[in-house]
């Protein structure tokens, strides 16, 4: 493959995508339908539209108006509740001039956002807005394409980067989510997604056509409700005072280890924001001194060993992991269970004269000792 040619966004830079293209797509989270989507690009204009079943559902209309080089100049939305919950209706908007995004909310309010020339609008698990990527990605040529990403209902733009991977490939990672990885054809247009192992676990199949008004109603009262909600845990173990702020992802008949969470790569021990642990004591735990006070939780999960990272840094988003901060490293023990553990469970339970933090997921239990130093 070529060497990396690495470039931002100008207009006038660009030749436009190929025009007068529609299709529709499902996106699945496991098991479970997340959403689905349909879309019609012309020229000058991307419509589409959605029904999307987290945290309710909801039917969300989209359009963009294209520039001359394919550029957005201009991106509303208009967001339905059907399953209750929130706002009846909600609307935002952006307009793309010149070097800022001016973005408008439904009460009026407007927030202008450094942009460079050339932004774009995104939204989760709206794959038409990353089609027009792709294509505009194709039409730059080159091994990697970088633009600046808006989304509604942020205070501050995102960058984003396409990297080709073969002929047929693409990955694209908007900000904190992914990296996807993309199918594409030679126009650039979208074929597949699958974001497992990374931090947006989706799969998305390209189909010919989809009912989305009946699909709309079909969905009204199924949501999914939040995809990995928060929890806590707090108990007094062995003489300590200890607690867990953690997410839990639900299995969803995925394969987990190895799957969802890769083999041998830092994984944030839940989901979304980073896990903090808390101890009001001094610990021993897995042979290591643990000052009282707060750390963010990290593992590395293998199939020869686990690894508990005690990190000092906490309140960050969970892909930003510094090991500069690690307080210590510990070997985990680790055991098949013969019951699947839907949701992902952290648990402080006593043992001995100490006690255990455990970490049990799908059909696998991994813990480590720890005592009141």
């Amino acid at each position: 493959m070529r060497s990396c040619i690495s470039f931002l966004v100008t207009v006038g830079a660009l030749v436009a995508p190929a025009a007068a293209q529609s299709g529709a797509f499902v996106t699945r989270i496991g098991r479970d339908t997340l959403a689905v989507e349909r879309y019609q690009r012309t020229a000058n204009r991307l419509d589409g539209e959605l029904v999307i079943r987290a945290p309710r559902t909801q039917h969300r209309i989209y359009s963009a108006t294209l520039g001359p080089t394919g550029a957005v100049q201009r991106f509303d939305l208009t967001i339905h509740n059907l399953s209750g919950g929130g706002s009846a209706e909600q609307k935002a908007s952006i307009q793309f001039q010149g070097d800022s995004a001016f973005v408008e909310q439904s009460d009026g309010s407007t927030q202008r956002l450094a942009v460079p020339a050339g932004g774009a609008p995104l939204l989760l698990n709206v794959y038409g807005l990353v089609e027009h990527l792709t294509g505009r990605a194709r039409a730059a040529g080159g091994d990697e394409y970088k633009t600046t990403g808006v989304y509604p209902n942020a205070n501050a733009p995102v960058a984003v980067i396409l990297k080709r991977v073969g002929q047929d490939s693409m990955t694209i990672l908007m900000g904190q989510i992914g990296p996807l990885r993309l199918r594409v054809d030679q126009t650039g247009q979208l074929l597949g997604v699958s974001g497992v192992g990374s931090t947006m676990q989706v799969t998305v199949e390209r189909v010919a056509a989809l009912d989305i008004a009946a699909l709309g109603p079909a969905f009204a009262d199924r949501p999914l409700g939040v995809l990995s909600p928060p929890d806590s845990v707090l108990a007094t173990v062995g003489g300590a005072v200890l607690s867990v702020k953690y997410s839990r992802p639900a299995a969803r008949g995925r394969v987990i280890f190895g799957g969802v969470v890769p083999w041998n790569q830092v994984w944030r021990t839940g989901a979304n924001a980073a896990t903090i642990f808390t101890t009001a004591a001094d610990l021993v735990m897995g042979g290591a001194t643990i000052p009282a006070g707060s750390y963010s939780l990290w593992t590395i999960p293998s199939t020869t060993g686990w690894k508990l990272i005690v990190n000092t840094n906490t309140g960050q988003w969970g892909t930003d992991y510094d090991p500069k901060y690690d307080q210590a490293r510990l070997d985990m023990q680790v055991a098949a269970l013969d019951t699947l553990i839907e949701r992902f469970t952290i648990s402080l339970t006593p043992q001995g004269e100490g006690g255990a933090l455990e970490l049990a997921w799908e059909k696998t239990r991994a813990w480590v000792a720890f005592a009141k130093k």
